[in-house]
């Protein structure tokens, strides 16, 4: 499972990971994956969901950034 972290670590640059694990004692534990960059935190129950949140975070981040603002 640490793979999955090492890949996002490698993709996204500048963003700190890490996983909460969830214990049920009726059933399987789960683990939650957050990435966390500049006052932004992110969490999913997978590192695909994650990085999909990523690249949306990323985008619309550019797109405040580009835009005046007003005075």
């Amino acid at each position: 499972m640490t793979d999955d972290l090492e890949q996002l670590r490698r993709q996204f640059v500048g963003w700190e990971f890490g996983t909460t694990w969830i214990t049920a004692a009726s059933g399987p534990d789960a683990r939650r994956i957050y990435a966390a960059k500049d006052g932004c935190l992110l969490t999913a129950w997978s590192a695909a969901e994650l990085a999909v949140d990523i690249r949306r975070e990323e985008t619309s981040g550019r797109q405040r950034e580009s835009q005046p603002r007003a005075t």
